[in-house]
């Protein structure tokens, strides 16, 4: 294959990055793979990331970002907090072939080998906690739910949806439906709401 121009830009990179990782999983994925995926050299890959651990912790930043972007998009949405609530929850689950929570698993595999993807999971799963519990908080506070720690409630409801999603992707024992379910009622509990306010 013939080299490429040397000025390919980062976000070539990462979106290269992404597919060998969807391809072959973090731990698989050589600087080696994105630069032939790309036609370039690995030392252009360096000059943007100085290691292949950076590398694989932007990527998983890159990949995520649009789930990111929808939060927001949620998160400032008008509505109830209750709507508010269900919207981030639908969100938080698997979508459709849930390509974004087979990074997500294989991610926290690897992180326990790789201290700058552990980082960068841990700083992107607070993103999704902060958005939970800010809008509990916020029902909290105008007596939508009655909960005295919004930020360890959001914390179990993402556990167990992070375990549930884990049933559902990865050993697919667990239907999309009963996910939704069983993590409603759950949040409900948590909530002291009706579980049929948020399904």
């Amino acid at each position: 294959m013939a080299r490429r121009r040397v000025d390919v830009r980062r976000e070539e990179i990462l979106d290269a990055a992404v597919a060998e990782v969807t391809k072959r999983g973090f731990a698989q994925t050589r600087v080696g793979d994105v630069a032939n995926a790309l036609g370039v050299s690995t030392a252009l890959v360096f000059y943007h990331f100085d290691s292949k651990e950076r590398l694989l912790a932007a990527a998983l930043d890159h990949a995520v970002g649009r789930d990111l972007d929808r939060l927001a998009t949620a998160v400032d949405r008008p509505g109830t907090d209750t709507e508010r609530l269900r919207r981030i929850l639908s969100l938080y689950a698997p979508q459709g072939a849930a390509p974004g929570w087979t990074l997500w698993v294989d991610a926290w595999a690897e992180a326990l080998r790789n201290p700058e993807l552990r980082a960068h999971c841990r700083t992107l799963d607070r993103r999704w906690t902060d958005a939970i519990a800010a809008t509990i908080a916020s029902g909290v506070e105008n007596g939508t739910f009655r909960c005295t720690d919004p930020e360890s409630a959001a914390r179990r409801i993402t556990s167990l949806m992070d375990g549930l999603s884990v049933q559902a992707t990865v050993h697919r024992r667990l239907s999309r439906a009963q996910l939704k379910t069983w993590t409603y009622e759950y949040a409900a509990v948590q909530l002291a709401v009706d579980p049929e306010a948020l399904l």
